[in-house]
């Protein structure tokens, strides 16, 4: 995802970055950078009708890059070395249905997964507010993949006793008043909305148009199942340069990474990478695309479901070389 650059090369359509309620909320007492997601608010059923899957798991890398960001500045400013962020995650108001969404759940275990790979040791605690006993089942499903000193930093609370624990790390007049501390808006609001995010309903009018799935009812196409936790490669052999290999191909729901490498010969073990895997979701779109083959040799597709733990992929593609006289 070129991540050293994402702050800079990555925009996110507008209705994630005006809309996701995500943003650092204040230091804590020894300077750490607070983090607050007004969970329990989120539209569900809005995000997911008007953002790609992909754009929702690159906004949340995109809120992360931005946490280190403020955690940079706030070393240059005290001096510090500090590493780590805090995080608040209020759960008020999440229904029992958005508590177990599956493919938000799905969403989320890929961006955690990720977070724990590539973010060693940046979370310091979580506290998680104004919870229901129904999201004692939701987080049993994220358990696998926490370590027991990540669960060590989980705390969670009701809808009591979360204000006073808060204040034990975070100065009063740091913390939002509607979180327990002393801080408001100019105009005296406890909700701070100059500069805390809440969650809120998406217009209609972000909504894109659902489209029909055309491949899949098309008699010319193939059908590959790429079963969970696996991949399928196919192989072409081409014989003359500049060739080109073009395919194109639908999945008949959620998204699967994509990817395209070439070897010299059949013996040759070293892949060199022609197109760069990448996740795909032709939700609203086919994906259409070819490479001009510079060298003869083996170029192998390849469709990586390995990422995803619970779903199998349905894909539906044509793929045909294409002679330089054709």
């Amino acid at each position: 995802m070129k991540i050293d650059t994402f702050l800079t090369s990555y925009k996110p359509p507008e209705v994630l970055s005006k809309y996701y309620p995500y943003g650092c909320l204040c230091h804590d007492k020894e300077g750490n950078v607070v983090s607050y997601a007004d969970v329990g608010n989120v539209d569900i059923k809005g995000f997911w009708n008007s953002a790609k899957p992909v754009d929702g798991l690159k906004t949340i890398l995109l809120f992360m890059q931005q946490d280190l960001m403020q955690l940079e500045l706030q070393n240059k400013k005290l001096g510090t070395n500090l590493t780590k962020v805090g995080y608040i995650y209020n759960l008020e108001n999440l229904s029992f249905v958005d508590a177990l969404h599956k493919e938000s759940f799905e969403l989320l275990l890929g961006y955690y997964k990720i977070y724990l790979d590539n973010y060693p040791e940046r979370m310091k605690y979580v506290y998680i507010i104004n919870a229901k006993p129904y999201v004692n089942f939701a987080i049993s499903i994220f358990k696998p993949i926490f370590s027991s000193a990540v669960l060590e930093k989980l705390k969670f609370y009701g809808s009591s006793g979360w204000k006073e624990d808060l204040l034990k790390i975070i100065d009063a007049d740091e913390l939002p008043a509607f979180l327990g501390g002393n801080k408001t808006d100019p105009d005296g609001n406890p909700l701070c909305k100059t500069f805390v995010k809440h969650g809120q309903q998406i217009p209609e009018s972000y909504y894109l148009n659902y489209r029909k799935k055309l491949l899949s009812c098309s008699s010319h196409l193939k059908k590959l199942t790429v079963q969970r936790s696996s991949m399928e490669e196919m192989r072409f052999k081409i014989t003359e340069s500049l060739s080109l290999l073009e395919w194109e191909f639908e999945l008949k729901n959620r998204d699967i990474d994509f990817a395209v490498y070439f070897n010299s010969s059949e013996e040759e073990s070293e892949l060199v990478e022609i197109v760069p895997k990448q996740r795909m979701d032709t939700y609203y779109g086919p994906e259409k695309n070819y490479v001009k083959c510079e060298n003869r040799g083996i170029y192998t597709i390849v469709f990586d479901n390995s990422y995803s733990w619970v779903h199998s992929k349905e894909v539906f593609y044509r793929i045909r070389v294409r002679k330089p006289n054709e």
